[in-house]
């Protein structure tokens, strides 16, 4: 199998999806990362998909992480500048992202999930950075964790590299929902649907709002935010078709601008 086959991308509907297939535990090397890279292309030339879903194949992984063998000195600014790079992209995907999770996400893997808007896992799923075993630390979760959880929390996770269940990640903010062991796909069904029969516009700049809550105090977040409804939202047709069919006691033909 060809680097090119280890990630797929396909859409059905407003829902698209970008699958890892690289078993069993779907690690991240360079050559993967470039195409997983191509698959975000096609995500943002599908304006369609309000939702994208990233998974992977088979039970026993969502990612295991970035290919150790990529950690050596000789390689080790590649890596990073690479699966960097992607963290970014997917942090800043104009639809709603979620990551589906069964089996182990670690590293990497778990990363990658922590860069999507949201998280839907298996029970018996498990979470963890074991990068301190290695001598080494992820960035991407020292830099995303403790803004999501305690302070403490992140420390231990950090600093430990013990892994935690999808049950202690739910209780700790980082997932949003618990499936039952088998029940990943149905959950991500009724999931999406929070999201698919909403307005892609109005979606996508309140995203952006979120982004700006999340990277600046509260003044000059709320300013801006302000001016991000009024200039953009407010001018959208979906916002006025929102506020015509409630008035209307109808349900809103969204047409996503």
């Amino acid at each position: 199998m060809s680097a090119a086959e280890h990630v797929h991308f396909t859409v059905r509907g407003r829902v698209a999806r970008v699958t890892l297939d690289r078993p069993p535990l779907h690690i991240l090397d360079l050559a993967t990362l470039a195409s997983f890279d191509a698959a975000l292309d096609r995500v943002d030339a599908t304006p369609e998909a309000v939702v994208t879903i990233f998974d992977a194949t088979g039970d026993k992984a969502f990612s295991s992480g970035v290919d150790i063998a990529a950690h050596t000195p000789d390689k080790v600014e590649e890596m990073l500048a690479r699966f960097h790079a992607v963290i970014r992209r997917v942090r800043a995907l104009d639809c709603v992202t979620i990551a589906a999770v069964q089996g182990v996400a670690l590293g990497g893997g778990f990363e990658l999930a922590l860069a999507c808007d949201m998280i839907v896992a298996e029970e018996g799923a498990n979470f963890g950075v074991p990068e301190i075993w290695l001598g080494c630390f992820p960035p991407v979760a020292a830099a995303v964790l403790p803004r999501l959880m305690a302070p403490q929390k992140a420390a231990e996770l950090l600093l430990s590299g013990e892994p935690i269940t999808a049950r202690e990640a739910a209780s700790y903010g980082l997932v949003n929902l618990v499936a039952k062991p088998g029940g990943l796909d149905a959950a991500l069904d009724r999931y999406v649907t929070l999201f698919t029969e909403k307005s892609g516009a109005a979606l996508r700049i309140a995203k952006r709002a979120i982004r700006i809550g999340e990277e600046e105090p509260f003044g000059p977040a709320l300013s801006t935010i302000e001016r991000l409804y009024l200039d953009e939202l407010m001018r959208t047709e979906d916002s006025k078709e929102g506020i015509r069919a409630y008035l209307e006691k109808r349900e809103p033909k969204w047409k996503d601008r």
